[in-house]
């Protein structure tokens, strides 16, 4: 089985590779004691390539970086690049979604339109080190009523179009099939197949 080290600490996210790719034995880089990168990037891309880099280095085993946000144009496109730490450097998932709830409450919205995006970054797969840079979008409504148990981050918020149930209600098999992540590791997973 084809190993890839998982440059986040993120407990959710790596649950969600480990999902999406069944056919690779996803270890998460604190196996080997790396810690996460200051994310430094300007967009999402670049922040991806730092994480996938530092793994991959610290490893030299294949290595995935994963940049993520949910994006709520009304205002300004926040929480975005820095929706993990939305509400402060240490701030946990709970802490994120009442800042955004609050910043919705501000401007009298309870329920507009938002979108996930994903940049996944591979480095060192099939022994090379060029860079796979793929991107995965899912786009719906953000409503300031968090409904569901299931899921991390925004996903009690967040309706993806076509569907009743938030992202923490669906079942995960649904929402890795829609997902920004779903989508982009798919994509990884064909250019990775066709190389």
């Amino acid at each position: 089985m084809y190993k890839l080290i998982i440059a986040s600490s993120n407990k959710g996210k790596i649950s969600e590779f480990q999902r999406i790719l069944p056919d690779f034995e996803c270890i998460p880089q604190s196996d080997f004691n790396i810690t996460n990168v200051d994310e430094i990037g300007k967009n999402f891309e670049e922040n991806a390539i730092l994480k996938a880099k530092n793994a991959f280095t610290k490893t030299n085993l294949p290595s995935l970086g994963d940049d993520s946000g949910l994006i709520v144009p009304e205002i300004n496109g926040e929480p975005g690049l820095y929706s993990a730490r939305y509400a402060g450097k240490n701030a946990t998932d709970l802490d994120n979604r009442k800042k955004l709830i609050s910043e919705l409450k501000k401007r009298k919205i309870e329920s507009t339109y938002a979108y996930f995006f994903c940049c996944i970054v591979a480095v060192g797969v099939n022994n090379k080190e060029d860079l796979v840079i793929c991107n995965g979008k899912v786009e719906g409504e953000v409503k300031i009523f968090e409904r569901g148990e299931k899921g991390f981050g925004y996903d009690p918020m967040f309706y993806p179009r076509g569907y009743n149930e938030s992202f923490a209600e669906l079942n995960s098999l649904i929402k890795n099939k829609i997902s920004h992540r779903g989508v982009a590791l798919r994509n990884l997973t064909r250019k990775l197949n066709s190389t």
